[in-house]
């Protein structure tokens, strides 16, 4: 039986914790979330959320860039330093998507306003999903499934959800593990040069590139407009892909 990953999101009523000084949008969105099953509190300040979080953690972060006590991107880093949890980062500047982008932020990701509610909500479900399913637990498990893919682990080849496999070289198969464990994060091309090759990135080795540019024609539906391997220019590659490990090469097999 297929597993209902969104219904197994909210039957614990996840927690959600809200940090923005916008007294109205917080209203909304609390309304918003409440009705989609999450309990809900809320900060004006970062001094406001760092003295909730030291009496309880929630299950998943809102976090404004703009506060009035400090930088909520900075916030992000500190908070991470100390709790493993996701964070969501809220901006409505286009300039904060690219500072946001440029640090290695970890679980952090971002929306920006004013946004759908739907998105907001699948953002959400979406966050929380992928990081309680990354464990050491389901690291240890065969396949990897993202997107339309399958990858073995076993056998190190890709799958497609028509049964037909996909040969990976050492390096592809290397670059895409990284990029799956580092999933929602930036891998900068230093990084990927360092474990695919053994040498420094020098700023002009396009090793890396072509090794992208040979794995993005397989998994890909459109290489010239790439929905799972991103590149963050002057930084690295991304990859955005909801992850499921599982022993199972179907998720719809009976045991």
């Amino acid at each position: 039986m297929a597993l209902d990953l969104d219904k197994s999101i909210c039957m614990y009523s996840n927690q959600v914790l809200i940090v923005d000084d916008d007294h109205e949008m917080v209203a909304l969105v609390k309304k918003l979330l409440k009705d989609n099953g999450f309990l809900v509190t809320s900060a004006n300040s970062l001094s406001q959320a760092l003295t909730i979080l030291n009496q309880k953690v929630p299950d998943i972060i809102l976090l404004d860039v703009m506060l009035p006590d400090g930088n909520g991107i900075d916030a992000c880093l500190q908070i991470q330093k100390t709790y493993n949890i996701p964070i969501i980062m809220l901006t409505a500047v286009d300039n904060d998507v690219k500072k946001i982008l440029s640090y290695e932020l970890g679980a952090c990701q971002y929306i920006t306003k004013p946004f759908n509610s739907d998105v907001l909500v699948a953002q959400i479900k979406s966050a929380l999903r992928q990081f309680s399913l990354v464990t050491e637990e389901n690291r240890n498990k065969r396949y990897v499934h993202f997107n339309a893919w399958i990858l073995d682990l076993y056998d190190r080849y890709l799958i497609n959800i028509d049964g037909v496999s996909t040969e990976l070289s050492n390096t592809e198969y290397d670059l895409l593990r990284m990029l799956i464990d580092s999933n929602r994060k930036i891998v900068s091309r230093n990084d990927v040069t360092q474990a695919l090759f053994r040498r420094e990135y020098d700023g002009s080795d396009r090793a890396v590139d072509i090794i992208v540019g040979r794995l993005r024609k397989k998994i890909e539906k459109d290489t010239a407009s790439p929905q799972l391997i991103k590149t963050v220019h002057g930084y690295g590659y991304i990859m955005l892909a909801d992850i499921y490990y599982s022993d199972q090469k179907l998720l719809d097999e009976k045991h």
